[in-house]
């Protein structure tokens, strides 16, 4: 088997939702000036890059980054689901949706858009998801428990009020299934055949509802 990320390394300018941001980076020890050893200090948001959105970020009684088992991040029947998106446009459901399989865990939506990430349309004119697919998703196919996306956010940027609904109708608690944890500007840029499973590791820090993460795919036998 091989091995691919399927996240961005984080970066000191980033595109995230609506601008670019900077992650404030300072040397805190540093061996040219001195000092035993290299020390670094930085600062981010934590919807900044690769992240996983978990229910309390909508939700205040919604579970958060931290309160998963470590086995949930594990995803054994992953399934990649090629789509065309326009500018702003709201994804709704199609033929793609009858594309997906009853036993998939992690659901992966390859739009192309990460081809556009050092433009700053990636940051204002990118897709959304209508709720009616969250809403969908969480009847006809409860056995998902994560949906990625190569685009910035679920949420269009020229649509917000859409796109918190369909923040909240994936990761309201109640409904059938438990709900989805949502993977936003994921890099799905290679080659996906072959995809056989998916780690997701969120940065595990108490208190926060959602976190940047590194995602690793397998690839092969």
């Amino acid at each position: 088997m091989t091995y691919k990320y399927l996240s961005y390394p984080l970066d000191l300018k980033i595109p995230v939702y609506g601008k670019t941001a900077s992650i404030d980076i300072k040397s805190v020890k540093s061996i040219d000036n001195g000092d035993s050893a290299n020390v670094y200090a930085f600062a981010m948001e934590n919807h900044w890059g690769t992240h996983v959105d978990a229910p309390n970020h909508f939700f205040v009684e919604g579970k958060k980054i931290a309160d998963y088992p470590a086995g949930f991040w594990f995803f054994k029947s992953p399934q990649v689901i090629d789509i065309e998106l326009l500018s702003s446009e709201m994804l709704i459901s199609g033929s793609w949706f009858e594309q997906i399989k009853h036993d998939t865990d992690c659901l992966l939506l390859r739009s192309g858009w990460g081809m556009r990430r050092r433009e700053e349309a990636y940051c204002i004119e990118n897709p959304g998801i209508h709720p009616d697919v969250g809403r969908e998703l969480r009847i006809k196919y409860p056995t998902i428990r994560a949906l990625g996306i190569d685009w910035v956010s679920v949420s269009s940027y020229r649509n917000r009020e859409l796109g918190r609904e369909a923040h909240r109708a994936l990761l309201r608690e109640y409904g059938i299934g438990e709900p989805p944890v949502i993977i936003e500007d994921m890099d799905l840029s290679c080659d996906m055949a072959g995809l056989r499973n998916v780690w997701v590791l969120p940065l595990r820090v108490c208190g926060l509802d959602s976190a940047p993460c590194t995602i690793i795919g397998g690839f092969g036998d």
